[in-house]
């Protein structure tokens, strides 16, 4: 397959609304491309002050090429001010950079519904098709790659090139939306790959990072001591230990707290994206986060997810039941009620099944 293409879009970030200290230490930051300095900035940016602030922090974590630290301050400046542009064309940045590709293209198409002639989001759309395109055509090939390899391998052991190669397609289809392949999927494959071969330096390297987006915290504790003693100057080494704890919280209880319309109910809705952004087809944060969304107002969010995730198979109870909760809510009968029936039959128990037609009658519109 060719190179991914590179999308080099820089930050619109002109230092509007930010105070002057931060607007120094941001160009300070840019200038030298010290860490230090990125770490000064940070502490001025977090303290109290203008909204501008935080879009000069995101906007350097983009330079430093930190896209993850940088997609909740945007979404939450997004949120909080949806007139700035700017913000949501370096969330569209952040979105593409790691790989979130259907939202960076929304985010550009409200810009353009806004200021339709905006030079940069007009470039930074023509980028993005090219990038879907291109994107599109990698993923049939993973795809058609792992079916390939997966059918080999369940005829006999294999060799571990045939392993490694396999747990690459996966992972590359696991970090796309509405692919269907979720990290234990890619871990299950490396877990065979160690028996074949328990040392395997990148074997061990992939199962470092699949474990962290599993959340499989032992088996990566595991895996980097394994990687020290085969390894001991592996990147990956340096790289774990910058990444923050794997740990997270449940989704059902962030959908919980993000409905329950507190003061934390915005940090519940960020945090069930960014599980989302981490594992996009788990079907457990994709239900949850669906109904947060809808929740608090964000329905063509929430109509999208719903839309990637409709006709997967073997949906549960739970999943059917968020999916016809949204389009009710949606006003979307058809689809509504055969959600809605697909999850009273699979309901566990009669008390289940009345809670939730409760719910739904509440919620339908007809």
């Amino acid at each position: 397959m060719s190179d991914e293409p590179v999308v080099g879009w820089s930050p619109q970030y002109q230092g509007e609304h930010s105070s002057p200290q931060v607007v120094e230490c941001y160009k300070r930051f840019v200038t030298s491309g010290d860490p230090r300095d990125l770490t000064a900035l940070e502490s001025v940016a977090m303290a109290d002050g203008p909204a501008g602030n935080l879009h000069a922090l995101a906007s350097a974590h983009l330079v430093a090429g930190q896209p993850m630290q940088a997609v909740p301050l945007l979404e939450f400046l997004a949120d909080a001010t949806p007139e700035e542009l700017a913000v949501r064309c370096d969330l569209a940045t952040a979105y593409i950079q790691i790989g979130s590709a259907q939202r960076a293209a929304r985010e550009l198409e409200r810009v353009l519904e806004a200021a339709p002639e905006l030079p940069a989001a007009v470039h930074q759309l023509a980028d993005l098709r090219g990038w879907l395109r291109w994107r599109e055509t990698e993923v049939d090939f993973q795809r058609q790659r792992a079916a390939y390899l997966s059918e080999r391998l369940a005829d006999g052991p294999g060799g571990i090139d045939e392993h490694v190669t396999l747990a690459r397609s996966l992972y590359t289809l696991a970090v796309t939306p509405g692919t269907g392949v979720d990290w234990p999927d890619v871990l299950d494959t490396l877990e065979q790959a160690r028996r074949v071969d328990n040392g395997h330096v990148q074997v061990l390297e992939l199962l470092v990072a699949v474990s962290y987006h599993a959340g499989a915290e032992s088996v990566r504790h595991e895996a980097l001591l394994a990687l020290e003693r085969a390894a001991p100057r592996s990147p990956m080494l340096d790289h774990s230990r910058s990444m923050p704890d794997a740990t997270q919280a449940d989704p059902d209880r962030l959908l919980q707290v993000a409905c329950s319309g507190t003061e934390d109910a915005h940090g519940a809705l960020r945090e069930l994206r960014s599980q989302y952004r981490q594992a996009p087809n788990n079907r457990d944060v994709q239900h949850c986060l669906m109904q947060a969304e809808v929740a608090q107002g964000s329905l063509a969010e929430a109509l999208w997810l719903a839309d990637g995730l409709a006709d997967a198979e073997g949906l549960g109870f739970a999943t059917q039941g968020a999916l016809a909760l949204v389009y009710g809510v949606a006003g979307d009968g058809p689809r509504a009620d055969r959600h809605c029936a697909a999850a009273l039959a699979l309901a566990p128990d009669p008390a289940s099944r009345e809670a939730f037609r409760a719910h739904y009658d509440s919620v339908r519109t007809p």
